[in-house]
């Protein structure tokens, strides 16, 4: 089994990541938060491989890794299959259980936890722990993984948690390692223009994406207020609200909320030149109480309005859930009725739709009829949770419905772009 390839010199680390990695202070907590394309995976993924290597249990003279991240598919794109590179690239035996996450490794295994089930975390003592994106976690069940990884590393007597991730304002990692700092931990800052490996076209693209707060983060690592409480503060009346005539000849754009009552659905046409997004209608229904299907409803209303030959749709993802009262799901309802159904397997982050709609909205690059009354008053009056970034659904219950009705189709067909730039050896 050679090691050899994992290179732990500094001349091969952008100054942010030589720092997180050597560790000098010796902390049992570390944190690299940096911007976008700074090279923060690829040290969590070396930071992982090392303490793979190194972070023994005497008794068993193997080491026992813990992983966390918010989901597992963000799990197996940025870590499961790079890690899996990195162990052949060192000829280093292992097998991996896709069902259970579980890397069993000659050096010892790696076990992966989403953030949201910690209470899942429970029987073994492990000898590290890595920690990815958890800014982007709701701030209960981030502090509550972290607690109970930190209960769990007890493996070795050099047992480490180190974390990875972009600053999502001032949230967890802000309160964890700034407010609740102490000689245990170290905090290093990583900028995306320290990587001179990055296209400029690159960060061109984030300064085209982003506000100037918001590059803060996302560029220069740094801890910035993201929360302004008016949710969609890239809104103006005076930009944003201008009759939107419809066209006959051009398709119908629908997005969709599958609320129990009301449903939503904004309807949009796009032009070739910006304002790309017109917003001509919104449509909202509440069961008869015959026990009618919503969604049935939904699409013939639609098509009663705008009888068109072409009609595509942007659900809420929920909807592929099958109703107790019908044969069919939401989504199959739709499909029945002649849309083209465009979905994710699961909903977009609710903090890249929020910077989505924000981004357009601030732009210019969408407008919105003034007879979206309801709509408008969604854009001018949903906030978010105090000292997050998560909408408040809970003090006017009417609100957040067409918003995010319009938040599906937008995040699809104008998302704001995280260009990719994949994993390198930097």
């Amino acid at each position: 089994m050679r090691t050899s390839k994992i290179d732990l010199k500094e001349k091969y680390y952008f100054p942010h990541q030589w720092d997180f990695l050597v560790n000098k202070p010796k902390a049992r907590i570390k944190a690299l938060v940096g911007g976008f394309g700074s090279g923060k995976t690829h040290c969590l993924l070396v930071n992982t491989f090392l303490c793979m290597v190194n972070k023994k249990n005497p008794r068993t003279n193997k080491s026992n890794g813990l992983i966390l991240y918010p989901t597992f598919s963000l799990a197996d794109e940025v870590f499961v299959e790079p890690f899996r590179q990195m162990l052949e690239r060192n000829d280093v035996w292992y097998e991996y259980n896709i069902a259970s996450h579980k890397f069993r490794t000659a050096f010892g295994d790696i076990k992966i936890y989403v953030t949201n089930q910690s209470h899942k975390i429970v029987g073994s003592s492990y000898t590290y722990c890595g920690v990815d994106e958890i800014d982007i976690e709701a701030f209960a069940h981030a502090e509550r993984s972290i607690n109970k990884a930190l209960g769990r590393l007890r493996g070795c007597e050099d047992a480490e948690l180190y974390i990875t991730t972009t600053p999502e304002g001032y949230h967890f990692v802000y309160n964890y390692m700034v407010e609740k700092a102490s000689p245990s931990k170290y905090l290093v800052h990583g900028k995306t223009t320290d990587n001179p490996y990055l296209p400029k076209s690159y960060i061109q693209s984030l300064r085209d994406n982003y506000d100037d707060n918001l590059l803060k983060a996302y560029l220069e690592g740094q801890f910035t207020n993201l929360q302004k409480g008016q949710a969609y503060n890239g809104f103006s009346r005076e930009r944003n609200v201008k009759e939107c005539i419809y066209d006959r000849n051009k398709p119908i754009y629908m997005g969709i909320d599958f609320n129990v009552d009301p449903m939503c659905a904004v309807i949009v046409q796009e032009s070739q030149t910006s304002p790309h997004i017109h917003v001509i209608d919104e449509v909202q229904l509440s069961s008869d109480g015959s026990g009618d299907l919503l969604t049935e409803r939904m699409c013939q209303e639609v098509k009663r309005r705008y009888p068109n030959s072409k009609y595509y749709a942007y659900p809420d993802a929920t909807g592929a859930a099958r109703h107790s009262s019908s044969r069919y799901s939401d989504l199959d309802i739709i499909r029945r009725n002649g849309f083209v159904v465009h979905v994710r397997h699961i909903n977009p982050l609710v903090i890249n739709r929020l910077n989505s709609m924000n981004n357009n909205l601030s732009k210019g690059n969408m407008i919105i009829d003034p007879g979206c009354k309801e709509l408008i008053r969604d854009l001018e009056q949903v906030v978010l949770k105090p000292g997050t970034r998560e909408l408040d659904k809970t003090t006017n219950k009417d609100l957040t419905h067409m918003s995010d009705a319009l938040g599906y189709y937008v995040d699809f067909k104008f998302p704001t772009i995280r260009p990719t730039i994949g994993i390198t050896d930097r």
